[in-house]
């Protein structure tokens, strides 16, 4: 089966407002901006290029006496001020139970590592429809639509990568790129369950089966490589400790291409 990345090549290729933009780093998982069960079905899928994030906007109708027409998003960035709109492609006819498209483009300067806060409304012309002929009127009314917000974090500029050896890839990074820190991360459940968020966190592949935590241990340490956007590899040792009380100690030691990515990942942890 193809990666949602993959899935997405081919209809980001096809919008020609893209172009320019080069090839996709990275395609996020869809995000619901409308609460189940309403007139609107909206999710966001956010796509990371070079220097640019894209959001698409699947938009459904699902009220059989409306077409809506010239669907666009408008975007609000108060909270996300890195970004600026260099484009917005409506959606012509929002269809009955299906899925259309409308895209925003949201430039953000090379290599930083953009995040924030996206608001988001909805604009449409609404045309009723007449249920004894089925067609739409001639002259609709605008309206808008409150959708849910986006957040744009940094481990969206980061994808899982396959190392196989761990240990000749750590050697072999520079080691004046090399970030050590010490976290507390407070009371937790388990091991297990800290791993396994804070992988989530930082969006990369575990390595060598490290992801699995021994039942009932105190310490573990686990292996992540991931690749950042715009090429650097990156390579992270997390070590934690438990304590009898059930709090939990991290250390994050770091190594990639550039001392920037390693601040970067660290930079992940800190604001999470």
């Amino acid at each position: 089966p193809k990666s949602s990345t993959e899935q997405y090549e081919e209809l980001l290729a096809g919008v020609p407002a893209l172009a320019s933009l080069g090839a996709v780093f990275k395609s996020c998982e869809p995000v619901r901006l409308t609460e189940e069960d309403t007139e609107y079905t909206v999710f966001g899928i956010k796509h990371v290029y070079e220097a640019a994030v894209v959001v698409q906007f699947n938009c459904t109708n699902t009220i059989p006496e409306q077409v809506l027409e010239n669907v666009t998003v408008a975007v609000d960035l108060a909270e996300a001020e890195d970004f600026e709109e260099t484009a917005s492609v409506p959606l012509e006819v929002m269809p009955l139970n299906a899925v259309g498209q409308c895209f925003v483009v949201l430039s953000r300067p090379e290599g930083a590592f953009s995040i924030g806060k996206i608001a988001n409304v909805m604009q449409f012309k609404v045309k009723e429809v007449d249920p004894s002929s089925g067609e739409a009127e001639e002259d609709g009314y605008d309206d808008e639509y409150q959708l849910e917000d986006l957040e744009v974090t940094p481990a969206d500029y980061v994808r899982p990568i396959v190392v196989t050896n761990f240990r000749t890839s750590w050697e072999e990074a520079p080691a004046d790129s090399e970030r050590a820190d010490d976290y507390g991360l407070g009371q937790r459940e388990g091991l297990q369950e800290t791993v396994e968020a804070i992988v989530g966190i930082l969006g990369m592949q575990p390595c060598e089966g490290t992801e699995a935590v021994p039942p009932n241990a105190r310490s573990h340490t686990v292996l992540l490589a991931g690749l950042f956007v715009g090429g650097s590899q990156v390579l992270v040792r997390l070590s934690f400790g438990m304590d009898a009380g059930g709090a939990v100690a991290m250390k994050l030691v770091v190594r990639a291409d550039s001392t920037e990515v390693s601040e970067a990942v660290h930079q992940i942890i800190q604001n999470a």
